[in-house]
């Protein structure tokens, strides 16, 4: 279900913040959920430059497990280890697969679809990392108190989703109209969340 909500700022129609709380059925802070705006795109928004951002691999881990980006922009996957890794998704809204590297230099891709991208490695099972590809720059990932701030946003109407990898809900189902135009409101979205699973564990012993 829809709701409709009023963000205030001063008058003279200047950007502004939308606070609010993202809550599991039991009424707790979700960590970890992204909030962001879904449509229009603003103008402004329109008119950026090309973004970049890296997902570095670092200790046998992918440094930030989880990496929000706005559509067009490209992402690099540095090598801070020793050894050698593999990156690939076989993720519809993005599949490619970076040759097995170490100190080398990787060309960045450029993710230009909205959606999930699951990040592995084809060389130690218990490197993974998810990056979530999002229409517009306006975007916000909650704290461990669910807590969450959309900052610098036009004044206008929006729809505001959220995301998070356990939701049972699809994005499209979190749905919220927002109207930013006056003074500021909390926003608050409720989710139902899958039973938490363990990650891999290292199962290949191998060391290039």
């Amino acid at each position: 279900m829809s709701f409709f909500f009023t963000v205030m700022f001063c008058a003279s129609a200047q950007a502004a913040d939308i606070r609010g709380k993202v809550l599991d059925d039991r009424g707790n802070g979700v960590a970890q959920a992204v909030v962001y705006v879904q449509a229009p795109l603003p103008e402004k928004a329109l008119a950026s430059p090309t973004r970049k951002a890296s997902l570095d691999q670092v200790n046998k881990q992918f440094v930030p497990n989880l990496l929000v980006i706005p559509v067009g922009t490209e992402v690099q996957f540095p090598n801070r280890d020793q050894i050698h890794h593999n990156v690939y998704s076989l993720s519809r809204t993005k599949k490619f697969d970076l040759k097995l590297y170490k100190g080398e230099t990787i060309p960045s891709i450029t993710f230009d679809q909205p959606g999930v991208v699951n990040i592995a490695c084809n060389i130690h099972d218990e490197m993974v990392a998810t990056i979530l590809v999002v229409p517009t720059p306006y975007h916000a990932t909650t704290d461990k108190l669910g807590e969450f701030v959309l900052s610098g946003v036009p004044p206008g109407s929006y729809t505001i989703v959220v995301w998070h990898e356990r939701s049972r809900a699809e994005v499209a189902g979190t749905a919220q109209q927002v109207q930013v135009q006056g003074a500021l409101s909390t926003l608050t979205f409720r989710l139902s969340l899958k039973p938490l699973q363990a990650r891999p564990t290292a199962i290949r012993q191998r060391e290039y």
